[in-house]
């Protein structure tokens, strides 16, 4: 029988410590050795986790280590040096993912980055050059790159189902988290990064060809007193001349489904991802593409990995690290385009 892999997590004041403590502990061939909570005292935690989507979860570390079968730990050291982790998921505030990825891979341990993973290309390519010279697992989460709706549409699109795309529209509402420590510039990223990963990505994801010029504009129209925008809209002209808008939508207080809308166009057709299925236009009629149900994300894609399951692990771990930073590159791009009001333009990545 092979030997379990010993995962930990760093910090517990991110959803994906609950997501990722619930998977781990659930996982075939997986030891969840424990969570480090970095000395953080109950309030910050409670504070940190009080959102509605995660009320099914724990929010002491008490009921943490009771729900999912872990050993609790003040330090990252302490975890590193008493749970013998073979790979570590770092979900503390966003300014720390550097600190605690490095730490991890010094040690020759795997690390997972949720979004946002990195607020700067310097920073990412710290951590993913670290990484390969100590030849462990390390990339960046991108949510819908693990998504079965994004996967179809994807897939559809190679298989010339609308064409070749010329235009598309990529549009999210998504709360703005406000209390804790996301409502503070000096630990959090910042909604353009925690929304952009999903929106910014899935337009690199389906219009099948790289940005090279971002207009964005971005502004606080309904949330007085904050520091971040809670509207943004963005134009990206790409490679081939197609171009795309984004939409980040972080204003709603009430459900309102348009405000959620992907379409791409195409010179054959066009697509809109639903709920269950991609629906195909073209001018033979329409046809719905059911989006099947599978659980194969990041998290154990990124285990697979690790434990080299996966055929041509490094330069599939590579090419993650590649779309991430690219990602990345864009959504620092529409955040410059607001600030500056210019027309930025991508080439870092011509060759």
């Amino acid at each position: 029988m092979a030997e379990k892999l010993r995962v930990g997590i760093i910090g517990l004041v991110s959803s994906y410590s609950l997501h990722y403590g619930q998977s781990l502990s659930e996982m075939d061939g997986v030891d969840f050795v424990g969570l480090a909570h970095l000395g953080r005292d109950p309030k910050y935690i409670r504070d940190a986790l009080n959102l509605p989507w995660l009320s099914k979860y724990p929010k002491t570390l008490e009921a943490y280590a009771k729900r999912f079968g872990a050993d609790i730990y003040e330090t990252a050291n302490e975890l590193i040096d008493r749970g013998k982790p073979n790979a570590l998921c770092i979900c503390t505030e966003d300014y720390l993912h550097q600190r605690y990825a490095l730490l991890a891979i010094e040690h020759g341990i795997h690390a997972l980055l949720p979004k946002p993973f990195a607020q700067s290309i310097e920073e990412a390519e710290a951590i993913f050059s670290a990484a390969n010279e100590r030849q462990v697992i390390a990339f960046g989460v991108l949510p819908h790159r693990f998504r079965p709706p994004a996967v179809t549409a994807r897939s559809a699109i190679e298989e010339g189902a609308i064409g070749r795309p010329i235009t598309g529209h990529f549009a999210i509402a998504h709360h703005l988290t406000l209390g804790g420590w996301k409502s503070d510039t000096s630990m959090a990223a910042g909604p353009e990064l925690e929304v952009g990963f999903y929106a910014f990505d899935l337009a690199r994801m389906l219009m099948m060809s790289e940005p090279v010029s971002v207009m964005g504009l971005g502004v606080n129209l309904d949330h007085r007193g904050i520091p971040y925008v809670d509207n943004g809209k963005c134009l990206l002209t790409c490679q081939n001349g197609a171009i795309a808008s984004v939409d980040l939508v972080m204003s709603l207080h009430q459900p309102f489904a348009p405000a959620q809308t992907v379409y791409v166009v195409g010179d054959g057709g066009a697509l809109t991802l639903e709920d269950d299925a991609v629906v195909i236009h073209t001018p033979d009629g329409i046809t719905r593409r059911d989006i099947p149900k599978w659980q194969n994300g990041e998290l154990e894609t990124w285990l697979n990995l690790c434990r080299g399951r996966e055929d041509g692990c490094e330069e599939q771990t590579r090419s993650w690290q590649t779309e991430g930073l690219r990602t990345l590159d864009l959504i620092l791009a529409y955040k410059q385009s607001y600030e500056t009001g210019e027309t930025i333009c991508l080439n870092r990545w011509e060759d």
